[in-house]
């Protein structure tokens, strides 16, 4: 039951929109329809018909009716009236061929023709007929030799004087109903306007005076509620008036229209504002109210049109796809399960139908309640109309393939996508700039297809319009895909970039990449993991080795001391057997070994895992050399080591921790001790480098150095790997770890048997 009222409120709702839509139409209608429209809303607040432009030409084209008639009255008039005998051509077809022609004959003579002067129209002249058959007659060319519009020729040569009668009929005619149209609109009792146009020759004695109103005087006419007044003896030529316009023209009419030769004659113009009389100002009175009361409707037709397609939108798009109001499903027509792209093209062709078809079969129907000056008007309207429909349609198949997740999913242009992530980038390159092109291509040939059809029409018509916008929109949407794959591609290098300087915990999140961007993202994302156990687990094995030689070496520690002490007693009992005291001796060498080695795995121990609490003070480099050189000079001497030394005459202070440099310095000097050739130089150096200050020790090794300078500072590793010597490995290990706890750093150069080892500080300031 829910269903059903869902089912039923969802139509209802759909003509509301429809009802809503043709109200919003014929409000647009209105005022789109409307001999005001382009003018905004100013006018409708405070203008009044005589302040309107459409009131200022209407006065100004009947300034120019009133000296046409003045013109045109010297051709067909006689004392005031329609004189049709008179003549108005003489024109000859050859010797004895003269021929004058009445204003009579020319009437006659244009109604065989087909002319007639159309009254509801103005006495417009219409006319020839459609079937009208010329004699041959009728095409002779006469000689004109005079006609009563001659004074408006320029006659440049002989040729023109030559013409046909029913050219000649139709000019006549033509400035006849325009004299009709002016005499029956202006000389007539029933008009508004008034007016007197009067010439005075030099002496006055000779006068030609025109008007409509002879027993109204000047002041009368000027009384009324609009007036022009322009006399030729004003010296500034101004236009006296009370209109919004002053006319400009009248003072150029006024010496076109006047026969003598003189400065005396003037214009007056009354309109009597009341509009008493029933004629086109009066007309045009009530057109302008009926136009003014129309804008107004339709723009209340349509805010409210506008609103209620609003609501309702809004209403149908929660209820489109939900067979009740509680309900969440979608429910899909059978339309909406046509591929979404398929969908639009389809939907593009029926529009194109509807404008091509139903729009001017539409507009056919309006044409019979509008006026044909704004039938282009109405063809718009219509055509509008019909793209809106079909646009809605569309919209609300869109909205339901939103709703049910398939907007996208079901489309051609999802499962090109698909194929294209499932293939290598080299093939969905290749495939995806071919389809680019054929799109391109396909676009441009027919937008070119149709403005040569059409011609300059075509850049004001819908269909290249819509073409357009498809044309852009694949473009951008082709834009869209390149620019993720760039923003994916991007994220894929920082998140290496931070991989590779050691953020091993960096993740990306997967789910924001497509395709084969999203398999790179779970790659990363893996050897991630990969580094983090890796690293956890070398973390965890030294600190189990860290843990396990401070264990030991506190373990060996203390029989070890015992050892060293009973040795030590039994060194005191003064043993005279030499054979036992040969073994204390050795006992004793060994134990104390022992007791180096010990005392080395804790400190490399702990300067391995920074385990070290330094004590940083200010630090002559120079005089801790001089004085390791003291310490060391004796042993140096035992191995037969000559010691080279190299310093600089100057203070070079550093900041470190004393105790600890002099163990790395201890160290150097030892490790050179033991491992030196012997009867060869030790050269110790101290370099000053700008900022930076440099101790270095060589030596030539006593053994081969068939290992790389970075083996040399792992612990347990020795240069000598006979292990004939008394090292323990460790030497250079400590060294290197105290030195880059104190911010120094450690370098090992090995040049085939040549040892050198550098310790860099940087200089105080």
């Amino acid at each position: 039951m829910a269903q059903n009222k869902t089912y039923f409120f969802k139509r209802f709702l759909g003509f509301l929109h429809v009802i809503f839509a043709c109200v919003t139409l014929v409000g647009i209608g209105f005022m789109y329809l409307n001999s005001n429209y382009g003018r905004g809303m100013d006018w409708l607040k405070s203008e009044s018909f005589e302040q309107s432009p459409d009131f200022n030409r209407k006065v100004q084209s009947d300034i120019t009716n009133i000296f046409d008639y003045i013109k045109y009255k010297d051709f067909f008039e006689t004392n005031g009236e329609v004189d049709f005998g008179k003549v108005v051509l003489e024109a000859t077809s050859g010797p004895g061929g003269d021929k004058s022609y009445t204003l009579n004959d020319i009437i006659l003579y244009g109604k065989k023709l087909g002319y007639y002067m159309d009254e509801s129209d103005n006495f417009t002249l219409k006319g020839p007929m459609e079937d009208l058959v010329l004699t041959d007659e009728d095409n002779e060319r006469l000689y004109v030799r005079w006609r009563c519009y001659q004074s408006e020729e320029e006659l440049s040569g002989p040729d023109q004087s030559y013409e046909t009668l029913p050219n000649l009929t139709y000019e006549i005619l033509k400035r006849y109903s325009s004299y009709y149209s002016i005499y029956d609109r202006l000389m007539s009792d029933f008009t508004n306007l008034y007016f007197r146009v009067a010439f005075y020759s030099k002496n006055s004695t000779i006068y030609a005076v025109h008007t409509n109103a002879p027993e109204m005087t000047t002041d009368d006419m000027m009384a009324m509620g609009k007036y022009i007044y322009y006399s030729g003896n004003s010296s500034d030529l101004a236009v006296r008036t009370n209109f919004d316009s002053n006319f400009p023209s009248i003072p150029a009419l006024m010496t076109q229209a006047n026969p003598y030769n003189s400065t005396d004659n003037y214009l007056v113009i009354g309109l009597d504002t009341t509009y008493k009389a029933n004629d086109d100002y009066s007309q045009a009175y009530s057109d302008y109210g009926s136009s003014r009361e129309m804008f107004v409707q339709g723009i209340y037709l349509t805010t409210a049109g506008l609103a209620g397609c609003l609501l309702t939108v809004i209403l149908l798009i929660f209820l489109s796809g939900h067979s009740s109001f509680g309900d969440r499903t979608v429910t899909l027509y059978p339309f909406d399960k046509i591929k979404t792209d398929y969908m639009l093209m389809i939907m593009s062709f029926v529009m194109y139908l509807g404008i091509r078809f139903l729009s001017p079969l539409l507009a056919k129907l309006l044409h019979l309640v509008v006026a044909s000056g704004y039938w282009d008007r109405a063809n718009r309207m219509v055509m509008f109309g019909v793209i809106y429909f079909c646009m809605l349609l569309t919209f609300f198949s869109l909205v339901r393939r939103y709703k049910a997740e398939t907007l996208w999913k079901n489309s051609f242009l999802h499962n090109l996508t698909e194929t294209l992530s499932d293939s290598t980038f080299k093939y969905r390159l290749t495939l995806g700039f071919i389809l680019y092109l054929s799109y391109n291509v396909f676009m441009i040939s027919l937008g070119a297809f149709y403005i040569m059809n059409h011609g300059a029409e075509a850049f004001r018509s819908i269909p290249l319009f819509i073409i357009l916008c498809v044309w852009i929109t694949g473009n951008l949407f082709v834009f869209y895909f390149l620019y993720r794959n760039a923003e994916q591609t991007d994220r894929i290098h920082e998140a290496i970039e931070k991989l590779a300087s050691g953020e091993t915990s960096y993740k990306v999140d997967a789910s924001q990449f497509s395709s084969l961007e999203a398999n790179l993202a779970e790659g990363l994302n893996r050897i991630s993991d990969g580094l983090e156990t890796a690293l956890a687990e070398q973390v965890k094995s030294e600190r189990l080795k860290a843990d396990l030689i401070t264990n030991v070496s506190h373990d060996i520690k203390t029989p070890l001391t015992s050892i060293i002490n009973y040795v030590d007693l039994i060194k005191r009992e003064h043993i005279d057997n030499p054979t036992i005291e040969r073994y204390l001796e050795v006992l004793d060498q060994k134990s104390q070994r022992l007791k180096t080695l010990t005392e080395d795995l804790v400190e490399a121990s702990k300067a391995s895992s920074g385990n070290i609490k330094l004590e940083i003070s200010d630090i002559d480099i120079v005089e801790l050399v001089q004085q390791t050189n003291g310490e060391f000079e004796e042993k140096y001497m035992m191995r037969h080591l000559d010691l080279v030394t190299t310093l600089p005459n100057e203070v070079i202070m550093i900041e470190a921790d004393g105790r600890r440099l002099w163990r790395v310095l201890e160290n150097l000097y030892n490790n050179a001790c033991k491992y030196a050739l012997e009867n060869t130089r030790v050269y110790v150096g101290v370099e000053d480098r700008d900022s930076e200050v440099v101790f270095s020790i060589k030596n030539i090794s006593a053994s081969p150095l068939n290992i790389s300078p970075d083996e040399l500072t792992e612990r347990f590793v020795r240069g000598d790997v006979s292990r004939t010597t008394e090292g323990s490995g460790l030497g250079l290990s400590i060294a290197k770890s105290l030195t880059e706890l104190q911010g120094g750093k450690f370098r090992i150069t090995i040049d085939g048997d040549l040892f050198k080892a550098e310790v860099t500080f940087p200089i105080k300031n």
